[in-house]
């Protein structure tokens, strides 16, 4: 090899040599190393659980809140299932004036927890829930929505999301539009995973979703698949009296 000049230029001593290819090739087992490692990553993500938040912040407002309102006041039409860690499973009744003050004073805790507890989906999704039971429908859908960016999993805020849109398809005059929010409604109990407590609640609102907008034959599979995990309850029950000959 020539120098600028026309001179030879010597060869390069053997460890010189050595020492260019080991710097050639520590950044190329850097870049070997991240690829591995974003490998193991992507695998852990792929076939690992997805985290499913359940109960409700450990929080003298939340429980004072709960206590006023487990099994007292209804926050879903009776034709869909909407058991909650805040409300448990109330007895299908209209609200009654003092019901009504019950909620009102359950908003009050809860929005003094939800100071403290920012972050904490589980904290939103009840806030959604009192929301829904005082039927402030935007509140309680941002609130859901809030809850499941922060946790995309929560079966509980997808049956309460699920529960709000069948709600606004019953209010909503322009047929398409409420056909639209049927959809909406189904797709959400739909994603609510099997592993989760909200999972049954979910399949049942799926069931009826379904056959309101004419997709009979996939809410008898649905239904069957529900029966098969429940087959003595109340709602089970109700499945199968919408399954008999001229159930509407």
């Amino acid at each position: 090899m020539m120098e600028p000049g026309g001179r030879a230029r010597a060869p390069l001593p053997a460890d010189e040599i050595e020492r260019r290819l080991q710097w050639r090739a520590a950044p190329v087992l850097v870049f070997l190393a991240m690829l591995v490692g974003l490998a193991v990553l992507a695998a852990v993500s792929l076939f690992s659980r997805p985290l499913l938040p359940s109960g409700l912040p450990d929080d003298p407002d939340v429980l004072a809140a709960r206590s006023l309102l487990e099994h007292r006041v209804a926050a879903a039409p009776a034709d869909l299932r909407f058991e909650n860690t805040l409300l448990g499973e109330p007895a299908h009744a209209p609200n009654t004036a003092r019901q009504r003050a019950l909620v009102d004073r359950a908003a009050g805790l809860l929005a003094r927890a939800r100071a403290r507890h920012p972050r904490d989906a589980r904290m939103i999704a009840a806030c959604a829930h009192v929301a829904l039971a005082r039927r402030r429908f935007a509140e309680a859908e941002r609130d859901y929505r809030a809850a499941l960016d922060l946790a995309p999993h929560y079966g509980e805020a997808r049956l309460g999301l699920g529960v709000l849109l069948a709600e606004r398809a019953e209010r909503e005059p322009h047929p398409l539009r409420a056909r639209g929010l049927r959809l909406r409604a189904t797709a959400q109990f739909a994603a609510v995973d099997p592993a989760d407590s909200a999972y049954l609640a979910a399949l049942y609102d799926r069931v009826v979703m379904l056959e309101r907008v004419g997709r009979r034959q996939e809410a008898q599979q649905r239904a069957q698949a529900y029966l098969a995990r429940d087959a003595a309850s109340a709602w089970a029950q109700r499945l199968r009296q919408r399954a008999a000959p001229g159930a509407s």
